[in-house]
């Protein structure tokens, strides 16, 4: 079973911290951590020496903050990969923009390029949204109306088990991932190791002409 929980973990533990707060010091539940089961969009695989299998549909919950934000399983391309044990996924997504003549599409360059003589004191211009090929397919993912118009960061936390979970782990986990002012159980079985911060967005553009860049945290 696939679990996607919206946002970086509020408690500040990172994927490793999660992982020992679930199977350790709470008991939540068991992760898949066998490098042979595979979760992809397409269904839950076998990976071998000699090739792969699909065993079945992927089975999977989304949180209803993910909902609401927009994220559903339409959000992940076409053979996403979710791995499996437990992952803190980051994703980095820049709005451009361009400065156009007001009324067209064209940018001075564009006007140049035609080899006409531009008298720049009757030009109006107007920084309208670059709309790239790589922003058209980003934005498609998203539930209609829901996708950000700027620069923006997406997390998300999610996680793979042998098993459904029962519904007060599955409150728990809620509360560790997406519940501001979470406070953790048995807090001396903690290590430094197992707590990162988040890091804001600095400003900077990401990778690419409108293209999102991803990784994990």
């Amino acid at each position: 079973m696939l679990y996607v929980w919206a946002g970086y973990p509020k408690t500040g533990l990172n994927a490793g911290g999660l992982q020992h707060a679930i199977e350790q010091v709470e008991e939540l539940g068991l992760l898949v951590h066998d490098n042979f089961i595979q979760y992809r969009k397409e269904g839950e695989f076998i990976v071998t020496g000699k090739g792969e299998e699909c065993i079945g549909p992927l089975k999977y919950r989304m949180s209803d903050l993910c909902y609401r934000d927009g994220i559903e399983m339409a959000w992940f391309p076409d053979n996403w990969s979710f791995g499996n044990g437990l992952t803190v996924h980051k994703v980095t997504a820049n709005w451009e923009t361009k400065v156009v003549i007001h009324g067209t599409d064209l940018t001075v360059q564009d006007l140049l390029n035609q080899g006409e003589v531009v008298d720049f004191s009757k030009l109006k211009l107007q920084q309208t949204h670059n709309l790239t090929e790589g922003w058209e397919k980003y934005e498609a993912r998203w539930r209609p109306g829901t996708c950000p118009h700027k620069t923006h960061i997406v997390q998300l936390t999610w996680l793979v088990t042998p098993y459904t979970l029962p519904a007060f782990a599955e409150q728990r986990l809620e509360e560790l991932i997406e519940r501001p002012g979470a406070t953790l159980k048995d807090q001396d079985r903690y290590e430094q190791k197992h707590f990162s911060v988040a890091r804001p967005w600095d400003g900077r553009p990401a990778v690419g002409q409108g293209v999102p860049a991803m990784g994990r945290a």
